[in-house]
């Protein structure tokens, strides 16, 4: 791998969607390789004043420094389904309950003191309801649909229209929540300065901000592999599918 492999013309989710380890590196520069992966390469580093040689490098080292992982490009569709399925949204919902105890408890005892903590408990509610809601319509509507698209191609045939449409419209109207998302995480951590505890919070102060800051880098990882893999192969695979039936 050289440094010329990379093309800092394509887009930050897709250099992640190829090598998962380039996550850490974008993180290490503030580039958001989620919400914001449609952004080109060359584009995000000048947007953070930093040299794109110095970008590549990283990438090359984390390449050939980095352990073996999970290869999700290369993964089955429905398999990638299952597995985001099963390993993020119990996780998720787990977490906008605790949270959710954690933001009300803080905002009730520091409010008065601090009270972005009353809007980030404010926002927390907010949010609990879209996400709850955006995990049903994935388990319920969009993940089955993606395991009848692979059935069908590997039965050669086309599966039946789905009730909402197609997938690509769904998943325009989930990019869009998404991002949603992202720019609410984002306010969060505004509003607590990066997760930083003040001198006078308490241990569940502290304990929020934890949580909180791990949510965050987790459902960025959720949200990439939705929004750079998964996302845009159920939409090539549904077009080969339909084209195949013309």
């Amino acid at each position: 791998m050289t440094l010329q492999d990379f093309d800092a013309a394509r887009t930050v989710g897709e250099w992640v969607a190829a090598d998962f380890r380039l996550a850490n590196v974008f993180s290490k520069h503030g580039i958001d390789f989620c919400c914001g992966g449609g952004k080109p390469v060359n584009q995000a580093c000048a947007e953070k004043g930093l040299s794109l040689e110095t970008l590549l490098h990283e990438a090359q080292d984390a390449r050939i420094t980095a352990g073996i992982g999970e290869q999700y490009n290369q993964w089955a569709l429905d398999f990638l389904a299952d597995y985001i399925a099963n390993q993020f949204h119990p996780y998720t919902r787990q977490m906008l309950a605790q949270i959710g105890q954690y933001a009300e408890a803080v905002a009730h005892a520091h409010g008065p003191a601090h009270p972005e903590t009353v809007t980030i408990a404010a926002h927390w509610r907010q949010l609990q309801g879209e996400i709850t809601a955006h995990l049903r319509d994935e388990e319920q509507q969009l993940f089955p649909y993606i395991k009848q698209l692979t059935q069908a191609q590997a039965a050669g045939g086309s599966p039946p229209p789905p009730p909402f449409g197609s997938a690509q419209a769904l998943i325009e109207q989930m990019g869009a929540e998404h991002d949603e998302v992202g720019d609410t995480l984002g306010e969060i951590a505004r509003l607590s300065n990066g997760y930083t505890v003040p001198a006078d919070g308490c241990n569940t102060y502290r304990a929020l901000y934890g949580f909180l800051s791990e949510f965050e880098a987790t459902t960025k990882k959720h949200i990439h592999l939705e929004n750079n893999i998964l996302f845009p192969k159920t939409i090539r695979l549904e077009q080969a599918l339909a084209d195949v039936v013309r």
